[in-house]
């Protein structure tokens, strides 16, 4: 148990270096982030790593909590499930296939849905998912996920924590982070 413990941490140490060092370093976030499709304010005390198609903030580190923005073409099917998303869904349809996906994730253990909810995202309807599971490590994990089906493409904004002190503590930076969320077409 404690050689798989230890071989597990340490594949685990290998591959977030791995990503680390392709996605580049830890940054400063600027005081607004944006790409042609949206922008967002980061909270000013926070850290930015670019990830190759999303971008991810922290302020302590991201085994703790971190902020991922990200989006994607909606021909693209989703790695677990391989489901898409179309323009015609409504926003409860949309929140179905995501939670069907993160569900299906082998990475996350005890998958517990808490809410599903239509939400305003950027000024456009969407939905909210709030959800735990374990991680890898067995930690206990929360998530809160908006997210929202635009013409051309699927956007989301995930707060992630670890549920004792920095889900509850966090919450109200990622709330201004999406407070502040902008789309430049929709």
């Amino acid at each position: 148990m404690f050689y798989h413990k230890t071989m597990t941490g340490i594949w685990l140490t290998v591959v977030l270096g791995l990503v680390t060092a392709c996605a580049g370093p830890w940054t400063q976030a600027p005081q607004r982030l944006s790409t042609p499709q949206w922008s967002i304010s980061p909270p000013s005390d926070w850290m930015q790593l670019e990830t190759g198609g999303a971008e991810m903030l922290s302020k302590d580190g991201p085994f703790l909590e971190y902020i991922l923005i990200q989006s994607r073409p909606l021909t693209q099917g989703f790695r677990f499930t391989k489901e898409r998303l179309r323009t015609d869904m409504l926003p409860d349809e949309a929140a179905r296939v995501i939670a069907d996906n993160l569900r299906s994730d082998p990475l996350i253990r005890q998958f517990r849905l808490i809410g599903s909810e239509p939400a305003t995202v950027g000024g456009v309807p969407g939905f909210k998912l709030t959800y735990s599971y374990l991680d890898q490590n067995g930690v206990a994990i929360q998530s809160v996920l908006y997210g929202v089906v635009l013409p051309h493409m699927y956007f989301d904004l995930r707060y992630t924590a670890t549920r004792r002190h920095y889900f509850d503590q966090e919450l109200p930076a990622f709330m201004k982070v999406l407070e502040s969320l902008r789309f430049a077409s929709t």
